[in-house]
């Protein structure tokens, strides 16, 4: 025995001593940007190669660290053809050869299991029973029918990976929430969504957050069983020897080349026999772990807290370029209402984004539009005009009621000297039926009729990438190359011309994957092989939706399936439970990673305000759109600030990007679209208003300013159906939030986890706490929330 430990503390003091060498190029293309984690499927999986590598024809093999696994290059270079065996170990490096140099791409095999899903129906028959969820992207078609078994039940196999799924049943046709499961959300459309949780073995997988750090490498601390570490700097697997692993500890030495960059990354996975642990990524700053917010730059993407406006209703500053249509025909809720870029660039000035603590902004379509109205809504009879910008006329020109191209010019880069972000919202998967394009060549658009002679417009799941939105919105024919091209330099012009940081990208998932990536790569060759920021909007499945997170596609999507479920338990629904929340965070985490790029919204311009529900006068289960058009929508009851102050809170804390929808940092109500749209109001403010602007600035600029609640791991504490404690940690930087989601003052008491080691904690919001030893008592207000730092 004594043998061993002088062995261990001989490999310690050498580790600290010297940094490992890898000896692989620093200034690679193809290490640019950080290769994502591919989940493999039983089975054969092809792997694009142009996802991790810029120029895949100058790959010479590829090897992985399994012999369950078989993977070949084709011919042609453009895929790798993997097979992987049942009996594959939970996690693998595969290896792509360049000239000697192994190029890393972290692999975990899935995690979907057989679960049988039951539909008890009360002594009913029916002749057709489907289920449609996120478990089949909402197309029934996709999924077995249920089955009636001899207990009278209706039983289908579904293989689905351990998470939260919403779904509905069609019963002979008629599609709703499953009435024998009382878990249920609000779809913002008259109707629910019923909620199913599949389990699996999550609570046996290794867990692990960082721990120390010094000037040469880092320790881990870890939780369960670790078999295998897989550790990387930047796209390069670290060696064995550079790793030291201990009962409870893993020490990490940072490559000696990470001191000739600015910015780079040590990523870490470990797997056991049940499955994968989280992930732990740690920045460093020319070789040093960071842990100074001062060393923060723009260009780091998880520090990214985003805001987004529809320009026509954020601020008029120039009433010269007002062209309302102002016809009888165009009800004024759907008119142009005059906002523009001079509003947005007012406000920039006035320094409104810096004190709210946004650094990034992401700014709706600003395309011209046509002048004539489009579209009818019988219950109102009216038509609209495209005061949102998704209806494209010019792919080069901004409209000139929003202002000129200059004009935008100038907006970014004033944006950039005051340290900010523009993202730009591209529409890439339709034009307008007035678009020079379209009349030029509307053979380079998808049918408007499908071959049995029906109407191809809103059929977002069984003709996903060929639907048109509506009958004067034609979708681009994005399976033809030339069309990919054609848009993809449509998005580049956007880019170069006006030195854009990135996009916010329309209706992802109608958009086959080759226009991303072809736009992907061409991003990468014209800045130095590094991509810029992309999201994605996606309603689906989370295997829909992290098809296109890739490092050859889109960096994140806007995370619904979260916000659906949070959304309706912050704001107070009967019947909501916070436990809910968590299951399916954490099944987000877990899919999209502990340090996804995944965009956490407290709203959008698609669906109902938050307020609106917390106050109470918009109902759960009514049609929302239809109660924006008939009744004027406020706010009876002042509770539901509060209310959303916790969803904001959550969103700042968790994983992610802090997404705010403008007018939800002071409480703007309203129903669904076009409601949800109204004007940004910058004055007049009431007491509440006011106050939930500074809570929300509190926190901004509390994330901004901490690192841990960047980085930091997530740490689930205790979770009651009214309550949530839970902590991000980043060595020896720790935060605990603490949230009431009850309507009466509440003592939470916890004990805290071996991984909290602070004793000694700031109250952000000075709710009084108590700390012995590891046991701690706070006291909430109704509503409310703590943050220990």
């Amino acid at each position: 025995m004594k043998k061993q430990h002088f062995a261990v503390l001989f490999a310690l003091i050498t580790l600290v001593s010297c940094q490992s060498k890898l000896n692989y190029p620093t200034d690679s293309d193809n290490s640019k940007n950080l290769n994502s984690l591919v989940t493999l499927k039983i089975g054969d999986n092809s792997v694009f190669l142009q996802d991790f590598i810029l120029n895949p024809t100058e790959i010479d093999s590829i090897t992985s660290t399994s012999e369950k696994l078989e993977c070949r290059i084709d011919s042609s270079k453009t895929t790798a053809s993997c097979k992987v065996a049942p009996d594959m170990e939970p996690f693998v490096d595969v290896k792509l050869w360049i000239k000697g140099v192994p190029y890393s791409v972290p692999c975990r095999k899935t995690d979907k299991i057989d679960y049988v899903f039951s539909f008890k129906s009360d002594g009913k028959t029916y002749q057709k029973v489907q289920i449609a969820g996120q478990m089949n992207d909402w197309a029934p078609t996709l999924s077995p029918d249920l089955k009636l078994n001899s207990k009278g039940i209706y039983e289908v196999t579904l293989n689905l990976s351990p998470g939260t799924y919403l779904y509905q049943m069609v019963l002979d046709g008629n599609q709703n929430h499953d009435a024998t499961n009382p878990n249920k959300v609000d779809n913002g459309y008259g109707k629910f969504n019923s909620i199913l949780q599949v389990s699996g073995k999550g609570d046996k997988f290794p867990k692990i957050w960082t721990d120390k750090t010094n000037y040469s490498s880092i320790t881990l601390s870890t939780e369960n069983e670790v078999k295998k570490v897989f550790a990387y700097w930047q796209n390069f697997l670290i060696p064995v020897e550079y790793l030291i692993q201990k009962p409870g500890q893993i020490l990490i030495s940072i490559p000696e080349e990470a001191k000739n960059l600015d910015r780079s990354y040590i990523r870490v996975w470990v797997s056991n026999e049940f499955g994968v642990s989280n992930d732990v990524l740690v920045p460093l700053e020319k070789g040093k772990v960071l842990t100074d917010s001062k060393q923060i730059t723009r260009a780091d993407k998880q520090a990214q807290i985003m805001y987004f406006m529809l320009v026509d209703r954020f601020k008029n500053g120039n009433k010269a370029n007002d062209k309302p249509m102002n016809r009888p025909d165009v009800n004024p809720k759907v008119d142009y209402w005059g906002g523009d870029l001079a509003g947005l660039q007012q406000e920039i000035d006035n320094g409104y984004f810096k004190k709210l603590g946004v650094n990034t902004l992401w700014i709706s379509p600003l395309n011209q539009n046509p002048t004539e109205p489009y579209g009818y809504y019988a219950p109102m009879k009216t038509k609209f005009s495209g005061y949102h910008g998704y209806w494209p006329i010019s792919s080069s020109k901004v409209d000139f009621r929003f202002g000129t191209n200059q004009e935008f010019k100038n907006l970014v880069a004033d944006a950039h000297k005051k340290d900010m972000n523009i993202l730009l919202d591209y529409v890439a998967h339709h034009v307008h039926n007035e678009h020079p394009f379209y009349k030029q060549h509307p053979e380079m658009t998808t049918p408007l009729y499908l071959p049995d002679g029906t109407l191809n417009t809103e059929r977002w799941n069984d003709q996903r990438l060929t639907t048109w939105f509506d009958t004067f919105m034609p979708t681009l024919d994005l399976q033809n190359p030339k069309v990919v091209d054609i848009m993809t330099d449509s998005a580049l012009f956007w880019l170069n011309e006006f030195k854009l940081d990135g996009f916010r990208h329309d209706a992802c998932k109608h958009i086959p994957e080759q226009f991303w990536r072809n736009l992907t790569l061409q991003i990468k060759k014209q800045n130095q092989g590094k991509n810029l920021y992309q999201i994605g909007e996606t309603y689906g499945s989370p295997e829909l939706i992290s098809s296109y997170l890739t490092t050859g596609m889109l960096d994140g999507q806007f995370d619904f399936n979260v916000y659906d479920v949070a959304n309706t338990t912050f704001a107070g629904v009967g019947g909501s439970d916070l436990t809910q929340v968590q299951t399916i965070l954490n099944s987000s985490l877990y899919i999209y990673g502990n340090h996804n790029l995944m965009g956490n919204i407290s709203g959008n311009h698609d669906k109902p305000r938050f307020m609106a529900y917390a106050s109470g006068d918009l109902k759960f289960g009514e049609d929302s759109k239809a109660a924006g058009w008939q009744r004027e929508i406020g706010i009876t009851d002042s509770t539901a600030y509060d209310k959303l102050s916790l969803m904001h809170v959550f969103n700042m804390t968790i994983p992610g990007i802090p997404v705010i929808y403008y007018g939800d940092e002071i409480g703007l109500t309203g129903g669904n679209d076009p409601d949800c749209r109204r004007m940004m109001r910058f004055d007049g403010w009431n007491n509440r208003e006011a106050r939930l602007w500074n809570m929300i600035s509190t926190l901004t600029h509390l994330r901004s300013n901490n690192p841990v609640l960047i980085y930091g791991s997530f740490i689930n504490i205790q979770t009651t159906k009214d309550s949530w404690v839970y902590a991000r940690k980043y060595f020896d930087k720790e935060a605990i939030v603490f949230i009431n989601n009850s309507s009466k003052p509440k003592t939470i008491v916890v004990e805290l986890p071996v991984s909290i080691k602070s004793t000694t904690f700031v109250n952000i919001f000075n709710n009084k706490f108590t700390l012995n030893k590891s046991k701690l008592s706070i006291n909430l207000p109704a509503y409310s929330a703590e943050i220990l730092l």
